[in-house]
């Protein structure tokens, strides 16, 4: 069981360190955020997470292979 759980966390770092899924987490923080928080519809909501979206992949650009 230890060494499940290790081979899960080592997953999540894995996926933590790509400017990927931090770009996914902030679309959502920002769309869901828009939407319920500041009340405006879906369109308003959509372009602040792309706004957000594109400012992380800008800033973090994705690591060469």
């Amino acid at each position: 069981m230890k060494q499940r759980t290790q081979v899960v966390l080592e997953f999540i770092a894995a996926r933590l360190s790509e400017p990927s899924t931090w770009q996914g987490i902030f679309f959502l923080i920002t769309l869901t955020g828009s939407k319920f928080g500041a009340g405006l519809d879906w369109g308003q909501a959509a372009g602040l997470g792309g706004i957000a979206s594109a400012a992380l992949k800008i800033i973090f650009p994705d690591p060469t292979k």
